[in-house]
């Protein structure tokens, strides 16, 4: 209540500084424009007020302390406690505040090594909703100084992780072998190297960037309240690529032949290409990779094995299993064999008889060598058909029944006279 009476005592004034000048010139019926102009303008001044009043409240929000005009002698022994502050603003601007609306110090100018009781001091760095600080809470702080100790530490990098498969990391170059560790004696005193982490973890290219440096002690444990300078340094590392993958087509290695009379009829390979990763000079140079043997000697039928990969040493599978497998087909060989085959008469009749020997002829079969090689004349039926047939010379036509799957190609001659006689 006492802002709004403050604000319309501040308006009338306001107004009232106008309006005279104006009123005498109404007198004159000529200064109705510029009382207009005020007029509205303290109506919105009103309406604005009204619709966004201003509060006094603390911030929840903590805003560190930044210690200034520090001596060059002295260092801060610990990070200084966070403030807040208590302001008004309007109800609108108060819920968007944040700690980056505002800038906390203490003034360290002529303190030298002790301890103090310092006056903190908070500044608006906006005027968003007419922002204005009230109190600072607390209004002081404890602050430590102690003297200034500098010393130079070792610069240790953590690479982490591994690049891709295939690659390699050289040895990490760093910009600063040492930096300078400076602030309170008992801090500096413990700190034995500055460490920066970096994880080269999937990386293929080369890096050239900063990391930030981390004081820390022995134990690798993190020391607080000192300085590094620099606090950033350039770590260089080459990454090589040292594998090669590229697909290749499999190569079965078969040794030996099958049994007399058979052939081998297709070689396959499952799978046909594999991914293989090895050196550039391997990768460039090969087509083809090769099988562990397979010995088919003697074999009669098809023949399927799980082979490994005949792979030279450092070369390696990638994305798959490394082996195959192969599958040989053997099928018997076909040729042409020809027997001299006697005749035989079958259904001769009672009252007949065959005058003299019947003849032998040419039989020519084409089938599996195996089952022909193995094939004697007496194997290979020739016949003549005598049933109903009397006395008399006969025209007979020979029929020739193969077995083992043998076709017959060839009977000479295909005909013969036989001469039947009365018994």
């Amino acid at each position: 209540m006492q802002q709004i009476a403050r604000f319309f005592q501040d308006t009338f004034h306001f107004l009232s500084s106008i309006v005279r000048p104006t009123a005498r010139s109404l007198r004159d019926n000529k200064g109705l424009a510029a009382l207009s102009i005020v007029m509205a303008f303290g109506l919105w001044i009103f309406v604005t007020q009204a619709e966004s009043p201003s509060r006094t409240r603390v911030v929840p929000e903590d805003i560190v302390v930044e210690p200034i005009h520090v001596a060059d002698t002295v260092a801060v022994v610990q990070p200084l406690p966070v403030v807040r502050a208590r302001v008004t603003v309007a109800d609108n601007v108060f819920d968007s505040l944040s700690a980056a609306d505002f800038q906390a110090t203490v003034d360290l100018d002529g303190y030298t090594v002790g301890d103090y009781d310092v006056t903190v001091q908070v500044q608006a760095l906006t005027g968003r909703g007419g922002l204005r600080v009230e109190e600072v809470l607390p209004s002081k702080i404890h602050v430590t100084l102690a003297q200034l100790k500098s010393k130079g530490v070792p610069v240790v990098l953590d690479a982490q992780g591994d690049p891709v498969s295939g690659y390699t990391m050289g040895s990490p170059v760093l910009a600063d072998n040492t930096v300078l560790v400076s602030g309170p004696q008992a801090q500096v005193d413990q700190v034995t190297q500055a460490t920066a982490t970096f994880d080269v973890s999937g990386l293929t290219d080369n890096v050239d960037q900063s990391v930030r440096l981390v004081p820390r002690n022995d134990k690798r444990e993190l020391i607080e309240g000192v300085t590094l300078t620099p606090a950033l340094t350039g770590v260089t590392i080459h990454i090589q690529q040292q594998k090669f993958s590229r697909s290749m087509a499999v190569s079965p290695q078969i040794t030996g032949v099958p049994a007399d009379g058979y052939n081998v009829v297709s070689v396959s390979v499952s799978p046909p290409a594999v991914t293989v990763s090895g050196t550039q000079a391997f990768v460039t140079g090969t087509t083809s990779v090769a099988t562990k043997p397979i010995d088919i000697s003697g074999v009669t039928a098809d023949v399927v094995k799980t082979v490994s990969l005949n792979l030279a040493s450092g070369v390696e599978v990638t994305g798959g299993a490394p082996t195959v497998t192969i599958t040989v087909k053997v099928a018997p060989a076909t040729g042409v064999f020809t027997f001299s085959v006697p005749v035989t008469a079958i259904n001769l009749g009672s009252g007949v008889s065959i005058s003299g020997a019947l003849p032998s002829v040419t039989v020519t079969l084409f089938g599996p060598l195996p089952a022909l090689e193995g094939l004697s004349p007496n194997d290979i039926p020739a016949v003549i058909d005598l049933s109903g047939d009397d006395a008399g010379t006969k025209k007979k036509q020979i029929k020739v029944t193969p077995t083992t799957g043998a076709t017959v190609r060839a009977v000479s001659p295909s005909e013969i006279e036989v001469t039947l006689g009365n018994r």
